[in-house]
């Protein structure tokens, strides 16, 4: 049975739960560059600050075919292939540099294949999220007023994205390290 602090939190935080799209809910037909922008902006909006921020931009989806991170558009038109590279990378350049995410998504694609990689992570971000969810209710329980509910909440979570980062960045060492 959920207690009253643990009924305030979820009331506060319900909406920003979000779902990453699977592969079988990408569109079939390939796009213009102006349609990937605008169904990025539809899938990841909740990594926007606020309504004037925008989530990927004509530049960066070319830097990152210039850098090799994803394939070349065909004729100007983007597959569903392309629109799960740049789900992946928008939700990893949040936490890692681009150069990172390069290796990490060339790892995985290179065992088995963008759509499944795509199905991985959009699994692994939706328990990922739920896991960080359940911990700042249990964190949020210490918390006496509203006040601090939000701030400690804010710090911890802080904390927790801080923590992650430097280990994930320790672990794309290694295997840079292992590969040579």
């Amino acid at each position: 049975m959920a207690t009253n602090k643990e009924k305030k939190f979820e009331n506060y935080f319900k909406i920003v739960k979000h779902k990453l799209p699977y592969w079988e809910d990408l569109p079939e037909i390939d796009l213009y560059m102006d349609q990937v922008i605008a169904l990025m902006d539809k899938y990841l909006s909740f990594h926007k600050i606020d309504e004037n921020t925008a989530v990927i931009t004509h530049s960066m989806i070319n830097n990152y075919v210039k850098l090799g991170i994803m394939p070349a558009p065909v004729k100007k038109k983007y597959s569903r292939e392309h629109i799960a590279y740049l789900i992946i990378i928008c939700c990893l350049k949040q936490a890692l540099p681009i150069s990172d995410i390069k290796d990490l998504i060339d790892i995985r694609v290179k065992r088995t294949s963008i759509e499944e990689t795509l199905n991985f992570f959009s699994d692994l971000y939706d328990s990922t999220f739920n896991t960080v969810l359940a911990i700042g209710k249990k964190f949020s329980q210490k918390n006496d007023s509203e006040d601090e509910l939000f701030n400690d909440t804010a710090l911890f979570m802080a904390m927790g994205s801080g923590a992650s980062k430097y280990i994930s960045t320790q672990i794309v060492e290694i295997n840079k390290k292992n590969k040579k």
